[in-house]
């Protein structure tokens, strides 16, 4: 095609990757492009914020896509991806249809499966009600216990800490003072992809929450009143709640990994394939997540627009980690820019990931994308996009230690208090004046008791 042509580009999929990609062409290409979308669903599912349901929150925000293509002029095919024909330029539906298209964006997502048999395994809004019941039994007898799990190989795991900490609120909202609760995860420490700083707040509210915690071991199974873990220990456990593995969709005319993803560069241009795209969790990229698979999508729909004259540079996806962590009380706000193999970035000079209990973005929601995260705040196609807010937004850093650190001294427990500007000074370089004044004197409080116990 000419550059002057208008290009068909059609997007594949129904979830956030493939809903932010039409967004951000309609925004970055115009009229230049006509866009369909091929959707097996008829909504976009809010996924994140169905953590939330087992516990009496609201059902997860829905997007009517037929809505939003007759909105945005967007053609809609309502039927899913079932092979590419990357040399003609065409895609087979699953119900046998041939589509044509100039450009082809692949955003089917991935698949979850069970990973740790013998558990609840929670995939989003279908599960919730599995979580309830298993929340009912506790409740039903608070002597048992209940255990929060990730599988072998699975890299994004708020969801998990979300569901322990929200467990926790809601036995004790039921009358349980101390519910025994204990999450098994592989991490060394939780959601270390965001520095330490934002692990040792995670483990704090854990704390606070009654949670135990169990790192470096994932589990395998769950079976008569135990978790298997990959360490080869059993852990007590009698009600398991477990997060799904998740794979790739081998799509066939595509080229994948080992584990069915789509290999891509930094544009999202799949390897091999001239004219063909691909964004979100259907990528090789490690790391399963909302908001990077918006980036991704972001990248995808800067390549298609200066493709064809409006974007003169298309930027590629550099990846940038945003978590809302729901507490059960404040929420807690995470950031971390990422390398391209989805690790946190090393610098020369330290740049630990943010934390914060104020917004780190705005709007804030659970899943940031640049412009995905505006309709769904204002359900416009039109306005700002999504903008980062500095960590002087909330304690950052050691200040976020510190402020938890006061929060424990103010409860008696020193002990603790000590440890974690202890850690924070190992983590993160030396500790300001005031933080190792006050560390000093709970020091000296502690003194007497050390003193007696010996």
């Amino acid at each position: 095609m000419t550059g002057g042509t208008m290009k068909r580009v059609l997007v594949a999929g129904a979830g956030v990757a493939a809903v932010e990609c039409v967004l951000a062409l309609r925004e970055l290409a115009g009229a230049r492009v006509s866009v369909e979308l091929l959707a097996p669903a008829a909504e976009l599912v809010h996924r994140p914020s169905s953590v939330k349901t087992p516990f009496g929150g609201e059902p997860a925000p829905r997007i009517d896509l037929h809505q939003l293509a007759r909105d945005l002029s967007v053609l809609i095919h309502p039927d899913g991806l079932a092979s590419v024909q990357a040399e003609r330029n065409h895609v087979l539906t699953r119900d046998g249809a041939t589509l044509a298209y100039d450009l082809l964006v692949v955003a089917t997502g991935a698949r979850s499966r069970e990973a740790v048999p013998g558990s609840v395994t929670f995939r989003g809004p279908l599960s919730a009600g599995l979580v309830e019941q298993a929340i009912d039994r506790v409740t039903a007898d608070p002597a048992l216990r209940l255990a929060f799990a990730a599988p072998q190989g699975v890299r994004w795991l708020l969801p998990l800490y979300e569901l322990a900490l929200l467990s926790a609120v809601t036995l004790r909202e039921r009358g349980i003072d101390e519910p025994d609760i204990v999450v098994a995860t592989g991490e060394h420490q939780p959601l270390e992809v965001f520095g330490p700083a934002a692990s040792e707040a995670i483990q704090r509210e854990l704390r606070r929450a009654g949670i135990e915690l169990v790192t470096s071991a994932p589990a395998i199974s769950a079976l008569d009143g135990a978790l298997n873990l990959a360490n080869g220990e059993l852990l007590s456990a009698d009600v398991v709640v477990a997060l799904p593995e998740v794979v790739g969709p081998r799509i066939s005319g595509l080229p994948h990994d080992e584990d069915g993803f789509i290999p891509v560069d930094e544009h999202g241009h799949v390897e091999g394939c001239i004219d063909v795209f691909a964004a979100g969790d259907v990528t090789s990229f490690p790391l399963k997540h909302g908001g990077l698979a918006a980036q991704q999508a972001d990248a995808v729909a800067e390549a298609i627009a200066a493709q064809v004259g409006a974007v003169v540079s298309p930027e590629p996806f550099r990846p940038v980690l945003r978590g809302l962590l729901v507490t059960g009380e404040r929420p807690l706000y995470l950031r971390a820019e990422l390398g391209p193999g989805g690790q946190r970035e090393h610098r020369l000079l330290p740049a630990p990931g943010s934390s914060s209990y104020g917004a780190l973005w705005w709007p804030p929601g659970k899943v940031a994308g640049r412009y995905l995260t505006r309709f769904i705040a204002t359900a416009t196609a039109s306005g700002n996009t999504l903008q980062d807010l500095p960590a002087t937004a909330g304690p950052d850093g050691i200040s976020l230690i510190l402020q938890a650190a006061e929060e424990d001294a103010a409860a008696g427990d020193y002990a603790s208090a000590t440890r974690a500007l202890d850690d924070a000074e190992a983590w993160l370089g030396p500790l300001s004046e005031h933080a190792n004044e006050r560390r000093d004197a709970w020091r000296r409080l502690l003194a007497p008791e050390t003193s007696s116990s010996t």
